[in-house]
C-alpha cells in the first residue's frame, strides 16, 4: 500500500509541474501578444500622424509655389509696364529732337533770307558812316631785350618759349635749313637705342666721310641759285643746332631765289624748312675752341661746331676713287658692319699684345738685372777665394 501511494504521489507531482509550466507559458504568450498589439497600435497611430504631417507640408509647399508663380507674374507685368513707359519716352524724345531740328533749319533759312534782304538793302541804300568803337588804352611800351644767342647763331635752345625777343629778318643773305644733315652720331634717338660697341664703330672719321658726301651732293644744288660764299654744316648734339645747314650768298636776290627753290622741298625723306638767318659775323657764331679740341662743353656747346669744308681737289680725288672702286664698295656694303666690328676687335687685340710685350720686356730686364747681380757675386766670391789662397 505504501509503495502504491508513493507512486501515485510522484505522478501527481509531475502532472502539477507540467500544468504549472503550461500555465506559465500561456501567461507569457498572452503578455507578448498584448505587448505586440500595443506596439502595433502605437505604430499605426504614429504612421497616421506622420501621414497627416506630410499632407500638411505638401499643402504648404503647394501654397508657396502658387504664391511664387503669382509674384513672378506680377513682376513681369510691372516690367512690361515700365518698358512700355520707357519706349513711349524714347519716341517722345525722338519727336522732340526732330521738331527742334526742323525749327533750327527753319530758323537758318529765315536768317539767310534776312541776311540776303539786308545785303540787298545795304547795296541799294547809301552806307552810313561807321561808329567809333571804344578800346582800352594801350599799355606802356615794355622793351624786351634781344636774344643774344639767336642774334649770333640764328637758333635758340628755348625756341618760341624764350623770354627774349627773336628778331627774325624779312630778307637776308644767309639761309638756315634746320636738321638737314643727319648721321648715326648726331641722331639722338639712334644713340639711345644702340649699345656702346656699335657706338664705338661710328667714329669721327666716318662721320666726316658722310659729311663730305653730303657736301658734294648739296653744294652744286645751292650754287644753281647764285654765288655761295659760305656753306657750313653743324655737328652739335643740341636739338636746336643738330644737323643745321647755313648757306651764305653774295646777294640777297640770290638768297631769295634759293629760299623759293628749297623751302618745302624733300631731301633724304625730310621736308626742308628754310628760313632767313640774322647771322652776319661768323667769328661770333662759330666756336673758336672746337677745331683746337679745347671746347669745355664738347658737342653740347651752344655755339656752332661746324665740319671743316673740304677743298675742291680732295672732292675730285674722292669722286675718282669712288668711280674706280664702285664695284668693290658694292660687294663690301653687306660686310661693312662686320668689318668695323673686326677692326675694333683688332684694335683691342693690338692693345692687349702691346701690354703683354711691355710686361715681358720688363720681366726680361728684371731677369737680366738678376743675372748681372749673380755674376758679380760669383766674381767677388772667386776673387775672395783667390786672395785667401
Amino acid at each position: 500500500m505504501n509503495a502504491l501511494s508513493v507512486l501515485e504521489g510522484t505522478s501527481n507531482r509531475k502532472d502539477r509541474r507540467k500544468a504549472l509550466k503550461k500555465e506559465r507559458r500561456r501567461t507569457k504568450r498572452q503578455i507578448l501578444a498584448r505587448t505586440r498589439e500595443e506596439e502595433e497600435a502605437s505604430l499605426e497611430a504614429v504612421s497616421g500622424h506622420e501621414l497627416k504631417m506630410e499632407e500638411s507640408e505638401r499643402k504648404l509647399e503647394e501654397q508657396d509655389r502658387l504664391e511664387e508663380i503669382k509674384s513672378s507674374h506680377e513682376e513681369k507685368l510691372l516690367w512690361l509696364e515700365r518698358e512700355k513707359e520707357f519706349q513711349r519716352k524714347l519716341t517722345d524724345e525722338k519727336v522732340d529732337i526732330e521738331r527742334r531740328s526742323r525749327e533750327a533749319t527753319d530758323d537758318e533759312c529765315e536768317g539767310k533770307k534776312r541776311r540776303q534782304l539786308h545785303n540787298e538793302e545795304t547795296i541799294v541804300a547809301p552806307r552810313s558812316p561807321p561808329r567809333e568803337t571804344w578800346h582800352n588804352p594801350s599799355a606802356p611800351d615794355q622793351t624786351i631785350a634781344d636774344c643774344s644767342f639767336y642774334a649770333k647763331t640764328g637758333a635758340c635752345r628755348y625756341g618760341e618759349r624764350c623770354s627774349r625777343h627773336h628778331s627774325r629778318p624779312v630778307i637776308s643773305r644767309t639761309l638756315l635749313i634746320a636738321n638737314m644733315f643727319s648721321s648715326v652720331e648726331l641722331d639722338q634717338q639712334v644713340l639711345d637705342e644702340i649699345d656702346h660697341d656699335v657706338e664705338l664703330e661710328y667714329d669721327e672719321r666716318e662721320a666726316y666721310e658722310k659729311f663730305v658726301d653730303f657736301y658734294a651732293d648739296i653744294r652744286p644744288a645751292f650754287e644753281e641759285a647764285g654765288n655761295v660764299v659760305n656753306l657750313m654744316v653743324c655737328c652739335n648734339y643740341e636739338p636746336h643746332l643738330r644737323g643745321n645747314v647755313y648757306v651764305e650768298y653774295a646777294r640777297e636776290e640770290e638768297a631769295s631765289r634759293a629760299f623759293a627753290a628749297f623751302n618745302g622741298r624733300w631731301y633724304a625723306q625730310k621736308q626742308l624748312s628754310v628760313q632767313y638767318c640774322p647771322v652776319t659775323d661768323w667769328k661770333s657764331a662759330v666756336c673758336g675752341l672746337f677745331h683746337r679740341r679745347r671746347c669745355p662743353k664738347g658737342k653740347h656747346c651752344s655755339f656752332l661746331h661746324v665740319f671743316s669744308t673740304p677743298s675742291r681737289d680732295s672732292e675730285r680725288r674722292r669722286r675718282r676713287h669712288r668711280h674706280r672702286h664702285r664695284h668693290r664698295s658694292s660687294r663690301s656694303r653687306s660686310r661693312s658692319r662686320s668689318r668695323r666690328r673686326s677692326r675694333s676687335r683688332e684694335r683691342r687685340h693690338r692693345r692687349k699684345e702691346s701690354r703683354r710685350r711691355r710686361r715681358r720686356s720688363r720681366s726680361d730686364d728684371d731677369d737680366d738685372d738678376n743675372d748681372d747681380s749673380r755674376g758679380r757675386r760669383r766674381r767677388r766670391h772667386h776673387h775672395h777665394h783667390s786672395d785667401c789662397e
